[in-house]
């Protein structure tokens, strides 16, 4: 059994946020797959801090850099067979709108999404849960 501290980027722009199409879907995520939508974010390394990890996810994940707005005011957790994430979610923007998202390998497609959009989609577990949590936070 593991308990792994994740964080995720609720990056909004307007009312929508950004959500990628994983493609790379570890053991636990298969059930899912193969394709879904998830906002991004990962793992925390050995001594960072949950907002180095982020910045660090962000540039990875989605090549652009972030500004953290705030860490959202409630704790998700999701277990998943043996391991159980919990979640740090940080409402962030784009530190340039005029970037251009370049995805690694674990996703194949991005797109911006309001709420209700994302509750149409194919998402891994809390999408909808995080973006209803953000939308509490004015923009």
């Amino acid at each position: 059994m593991k308990i792994q501290p994740v964080v995720i980027a609720v990056i909004r722009r307007g009312n929508k946020y950004l959500l990628t199409r994983r493609v790379d879907l570890d053991a636990t995520e298969k059930k899912y797959g193969p394709y879904v939508w998830n906002l991004p974010g990962g793992g925390i390394k050995f001594g960072e801090t949950p907002e180095e990890a982020l910045i660090r996810e962000m540039k990875e994940e989605i090549g652009a850099e972030i500004t953290i707005i705030s860490l959202l005011p409630k704790i998700f957790s999701e277990t998943r067979n043996r391991w159980q994430g919990i979640f740090l979610c940080y409402l962030s923007v784009l530190k340039n709108n005029q970037t251009k998202i370049v995805l690694n390998y674990e996703a194949d497609e991005y797109g911006w999404f309001t709420t209700d959009e994302v509750k149409k989609l194919k998402f891994l577990p809390l999408a909808d849960k995080i973006c209803i949590e953000a939308d509490k936070i004015s923009s």
